[in-house]
């Protein structure tokens, strides 16, 4: 036998997810049509402004911005990483919002320590690749 829902509940999460998506939409336009190479109230860098040295999101702005612009070579010139995970990104969500819409439960957030492990991998050797100032390189740098 099953309960009946409680009242309010779903409401609740439709409101968290009707803001989110109203915040995204906001963020995306605000992208669209203000380049972060020509406006200066995006935050900058503090690694990049302090060191030189570029982090593994630098660029990241930028990306998103030719995204929205539908130029998937430029974004990739300006965060590789952040491009290509994207999909990934994308997928996961979708999955778990169809589950949501159905009405089934969500499975718990469990991440494995040897993906968090993988990911700070990748995160290093990005950031190392990409401060290297020599051929291959150079192209892993934000122009």
């Amino acid at each position: 036998m099953e309960a009946p829902p409680v009242i309010g509940t779903n409401r609740r999460h439709a409101a968290w997810w009707l803001a989110g998506t109203c915040g995204l939409a906001a963020i995306g336009v605000v992208l669209f049509e203000f380049n972060p190479s020509h406006y200066g109230f995006y935050p900058r860098c503090l690694l990049y402004t302090s060191t030189g040295i570029y982090c593994p999101g630098c660029g990241s702005l930028r990306a998103m911005h030719q995204l929205t612009h539908g130029h998937l070579g430029t974004a990739l010139r300006c965060n590789l990483l952040l491009t290509a995970s994207l999909p990934f990104a994308a997928f996961y969500m979708l999955r778990h919002g169809l589950r949501w819409i159905a009405g089934k439960p969500l499975p718990p957030l469990a991440v494995r320590p040897s993906w968090i492990a993988a990911l700070a991998i990748v995160l290093i050797l990005f950031t190392i690749l990409r401060n290297i100032h020599a051929a291959p390189f150079i192209y892993l740098a934000p122009p």
